[in-house]
């Protein structure tokens, strides 16, 4: 009759625990509870913690903006006065859900992997879209945050390391899953009161930006000085509201009611907004002097602006987009006197050459940030707004406003 050795059994026993342990501990790597539970949430939080000092949407890729706007029309907010209170909320809220899912990836290990690979993915297919569509290697949002190419690798490099290396779950964890758990609610609640807590960005004091270099043409080059009080009858006084180095179309007559014009156009308030979201498609039918931007617009401005046609255009200095439109359209002949107007948030060793040797150029003031897209065309007849063009590659709808129909 056999008989079993009970200490021979628990060492069995004990050898079979053992194997199961060191099995289980090969299911998961450090590098990857390193990546999960430390790198993935660190780029969270930091990209959270750059949007919530910017305090702007203009680090929001265009098509989470398109995403928001169309969120604020269906609320009955998407009005140019209510869209940025509607931005600013969420914006807050989007920066408290990246603080708030970074801590789930810190203090919930269960669950830190596969919030790593969902955020991630979504990143990733939004920066897609963002390189396939252009903006990566064009100025047309101006030059704010690294490239979307720089962003995709790194996001796409951490993806592959998350679904590829495995964290470790040590099973005394769940012992303490639920403190765990409301330290995770805690930090959450933290994090959304600093976000709605802190204020807005300071308003900034209205800074205006220097002349465009000089020219061939000596007089242009001279500063222009603020409008007087008197009402000058000379041409050289009506050639002096120029507001930039390029002078006058030969077309645009001399006028007598340059002061007129010039004291009656809005001055740029003392302080402004921390950022501005034009929607430009609601200026149709409505004075461009009504406008908030039209303010934030460097004067003097010419004396005629609000006589008869007129092209106005938006633009940044290192738009791709922006040089083929002058460079097609204005650069042998204007369709109508032409006032271009560039956006300065542009990286200066970018700046591409203006082809347009006739049109005027002045600026937006420096300071606040401009949240548009560049091109924008708008025809202008006597002041008042008859036409908008902010899709250029639509040949039907630019044909329309350059032509003024």
């Amino acid at each position: 009759m056999t008989t079993s050795n009970p200490s021979s059994d628990h060492a069995t026993g004990d050898s079979h625990n053992s194997s199961s342990s060191a099995s289980a501990a090969r299911t998961g790597s450090l590098f990857g509870t390193i990546m999960c539970r430390g790198i993935v949430p660190a780029w969270l939080f930091t990209g959270a913690l750059v949007k919530l000092f910017d305090g702007t949407p203009a680090l929001l890729p265009k098509q989470v903006r398109a995403v928001y706007s169309g969120i604020a029309k269906v609320v009955g907010m998407s009005a140019e006065a209510d869209l940025t209170r509607f931005f600013d909320i969420a914006l807050r809220g989007t920066i408290s859900m990246e603080f708030t899912l970074a801590a789930a990836m810190i203090l919930l290990p269960r669950f830190s992997r596969a919030i790593a690979a969902l955020v991630l993915t979504l990143f990733v297919a939004i920066l897609v879209s963002v390189v396939i569509s252009g903006d990566a290697s064009c100025g047309c949002f101006g030059s704010k945050g690294p490239p979307p190419i720089v962003v995709l690798i790194i996001d796409g490099t951490l993806l592959a390391c998350v679904l590829f290396f495995k964290p470790k779950h040590a099973t005394r964890q769940a012992k303490t899953n639920g403190a765990l758990a409301g330290a995770w609610v805690a930090a959450s609640a933290f994090a959304v009161a600093i976000t709605f807590g802190l204020p807005a960005k300071m308003m900034v004091q209205a800074q205006p930006i220097e002349n465009a270099p000089p020219t061939s043409t000596a007089t242009a080059s001279t500063t222009i000085p603020a409008p007087s009080t008197t009402t000058p009858t000379t041409t050289a006084n009506t050639s002096a509201t120029t507001p930039t180095s390029k002078q006058l179309p030969a077309q645009t007559p001399a006028t007598t009611t340059s002061n007129t014009s010039s004291s009656a156009w809005p001055k740029p308030p003392a302080q402004l907004q921390p950022y501005y979201m034009p929607q430009v498609e609601q200026w149709v039918g409505k004075p461009l002097r009504s406008q908030p931007l039209a303010a934030l617009i460097q004067q003097p401005l010419p004396a005629n602006l609000e006589q008869g046609r007129w092209i106005v255009m938006f633009f940044r200095k290192d738009c791709d987009h922006c040089h083929e439109v002058l460079e097609k359209h204005f650069m042998v002949k204007l369709p109508a006197p032409t006032l271009l107007i560039s956006i300065p948030d542009t990286n200066p060793a970018s700046e591409l050459p203006n082809p347009c040797t006739e049109c005027i150029e002045t600026s937006f003031i420096k300071g606040p940030e401009y949240v548009v897209g560049t091109p924008i065309l708008m025809s202008i007849e006597n002041g008042i707004v008859k036409r908008v063009c902010i899709d250029t590659d639509n040949r039907e709808s630019l044909e329309a406003t350059l032509q003024f129909r």
